[in-house]
């Protein structure tokens, strides 16, 4: 049975599952999914919890599903397929421009943290548990894109 891992997508720097979760196939993770994302929008669904999405790998490797929160968010349900789907759209524009955003901070402090090494000067070596300095192999922008195509 292939292991699914999920990653939580909220503008920040995401939630990353590493456990995961052994389901038979790509429908019984997609159900699984389905199940956590409206178990999350029970706890309030406000403008940014329905801008989330959530990524779902089989065996950690491959992206199998990209979910929008907005596609399974109930309240929602009253509005004419075209206005919801113009709401789907600002919502998934919105996360993105937060993770461009974040993305963007994310540079700056590791700039400024590698012309202080140069300099030899003290600098800040960790943010909120993340390293300033990232690795080569810590950047992987191919999972970060959301394609319309892939639901």
């Amino acid at each position: 049975m292939p292991l699914y891992t999920f990653e939580l997508r909220d503008g920040s720097c995401g939630i990353a599952d590493t456990a995961g979760v052994k389901l038979a196939d790509r429908d019984q993770a997609l159900g699984y999914a389905h199940h956590v994302i409206r178990e999350l929008l029970k706890g309030g669904c406000d403008w940014q919890t329905g801008t989330w999405l959530l990524d779902v790998y089989e065996d950690h490797d491959e992206r199998v599903f990209e979910i929008p929160f907005a596609r399974l968010d109930e309240t929602l349900d009253h509005l004419s397929p075209s206005l919801r789907s113009i709401i789907e759209d600002l919502r998934i524009r919105s996360l993105l421009l937060r993770e461009a955003y974040m993305a963007a901070r994310i540079t700056v402090r590791e700039a400024r943290a590698l012309v202080a090494r140069s300099r030899g000067r003290p600098y800040l070596a960790a943010d909120a548990g993340q390293r300033t300095i990232r690795e080569d192999d810590e950047v992987d922008f191919s999972r970060r894109r959301y394609t319309a195509g892939v639901r």
